[in-house]
């Protein structure tokens, strides 16, 4: 039966046949499946794939379904939990349910029942999506809401804003093209006293420099050839409210003079004119230049240097976040089919990994203009697929384990890191080979006795 459905489930039971039976009837709705038989097993799979739906026996070897779903919210918070019950353990599902899960279904139960479940949750995701993404949407000029990202360095960026957004200092944003320090300037701005004023942007990198003093602080009439009435320029524009420099590094040094007055005295003069202007402006500039270096070759100025860097803002490139990732798609997704009119496209999951493993030199702006184009390509169907995304990023389907690896504060287990991996290894090369061991022992450079002690120590039975 042909479908729309394409999401991703994992089932987890030690039951090899109820959790096939399982398999079988999601994946005849066309759900894509992968299964585990313990909780361990299955973090390992959630490390490495991105899940819709976690489908868990309450009674597991080792790890149990509450304890397994929990670790699985800390990897996905966004992800379906159904817990299985069998007789003695509804109590157990029930408090499961207070600790995240959807729903739990008590054994013995008929096939269909899952279904209909699995159905219901989806549903239900979808409408607390587009509730959230409505909200997002008149929230938007506040700054911070279109701002996506849930991990370790942007929660450290927010903290930063929502510490400094109150205060008048000059702030002064450093990243990669593409990075967002624009929408990071109106989160500041958003967030601070000014937020019922101006927030004016200009970049300097884009105006040549002969109409950038101009555009700065404005002319009056008769400065210059087609100066025919006196124009004010963005500082008086931003009276009171926020100013933002964007590519501040590309600024000639003898506006950079001019700048620097500004910023000690908060004044200054129309170009042709003599009338002192006064300036109450917040400022906050931007570079995707290294101005440090700048300073040390002598192309920027130390002290407009120093005045500018009172805070400094570092934004991380996308290759720092890539937990961030699939968060972005999906806005993307959202943001993208809703301005062609479209119904709502979901993503595969080679397609996910080949976005989660790909280096993005040209940061988040990179990765929405992927988004965008696999959108248009996608045509009639409801699934992005890994020919829908650019020819660079599909390459990367054979790098699928060279991803930087993250290592949290608390530090980790080296043992458990490296199995971890070990597995995963072998996992791929035996789907890469059906099944093969020979195969996948070749794929390896592994003997296929080598293989065979590993798969035993590893408790990867199924393929036994």
């Amino acid at each position: 039966m042909e479908t729309n459905n394409r999401e991703n489930i994992l089932i987890v039971d030690d039951e090899v046949d109820l959790r096939r039976a399982i398999s079988e009837v999601l994946q005849s709705e066309g759900f894509e499946v992968l299964q585990a038989t313990s909780g361990e097993e299955a973090l390992d799979l959630l490390r490495g794939n991105p899940f819709d739906i976690l489908i868990a026996d309450m009674k597991l070897p080792g790890m149990s379904g509450s304890k397994l779903l929990q670790g699985a919210l800390e990897i996905y918070p966004e992800i379906v939990g159904i817990i299985i019950t069998g007789y003695g353990t509804i109590e157990s599902a029930v408090q499961a349910m207070k600790n995240g899960a959807y729903d739990y279904i008590s054994k013995p139960f008929q096939l269909v029942e899952i279904l209909l479940l699995v159905k219901q949750a989806l549903e239900r995701r979808s409408l607390r999506e587009e509730n959230a993404y409505l909200k997002t949407q008149l929230k938007e000029k506040y700054g911070f809401d279109n701002i996506i990202g849930e991990s370790k360095v942007m929660r450290e960026a927010y903290q930063l804003v929502e510490t400094i957004a109150r205060t008048n200092s000059t702030v002064l944003i450093t990243g990669e093209t593409g990075t967002g320090k624009e929408l990071i300037a109106k989160a500041v701005h958003y967030n601070s006293l000014r937020k019922d004023q101006k927030i004016v942007s200009i970049n300097c990198g884009a105006i040549p420099e002969t109409l950038l003093e101009s555009e700065l602080f404005g002319h009056v009439r008769g400065a210059f050839t087609g100066a025919h009435q006196t124009q004010i320029g963005r500082f008086e524009q931003a009276n009171k409210g926020t100013i933002f420099l964007d590519e501040i590094g590309n600024m000639s040094p003898k506006l950079q003079v001019k700048l620097l007055r500004v910023l000690q005295e908060r004044e200054f003069e129309r170009l042709g004119g003599t009338e002192t202007v006064k300036a109450d402006v917040r400022i906050i500039a931007a570079t995707s230049a290294n101005l440090k270096e700048l300073v040390d070759r002598n192309e920027f100025r130390s002290d407009l240097y120093y005045r500018l860097n009172v805070i400094p803002l570092q934004m991380p490139s996308l290759r720092e976040r890539r937990e961030d990732v699939p968060l972005l798609a999906k806005h993307f997704i959202h943001k993208y089919c809703r301005m062609s009119d479209l119904d709502l496209k979901t993503i595969s999951q080679e397609a996910m990994k080949m976005l989660m493993n790909y280096n993005w030199p040209g940061n988040v702006r990179q990765l929405e203009n992927s988004i965008e184009r696999a959108v248009a390509l996608v045509g009639t169907r409801n699934i992005i697929l890994p020919a829908d995304l650019p020819h660079e990023v599909q390459k990367t389907n054979n790098n699928l384990f060279l991803s930087e690896i993250y290592i949290p504060d608390e530090g980790v287990n080296f043992n458990t890191e490296v199995s971890s991996l070990e597995r995963a290894l072998i996992l791929q090369s035996l789907r890469r080979t059906g099944g093969n061991k020979r195969q996948a022992a070749e794929l390896l450079s592994l003997k296929r006795t080598t293989l065979i002690e590993k798969l035993r120590r590893l408790n990867i039975q199924e393929h036994l």
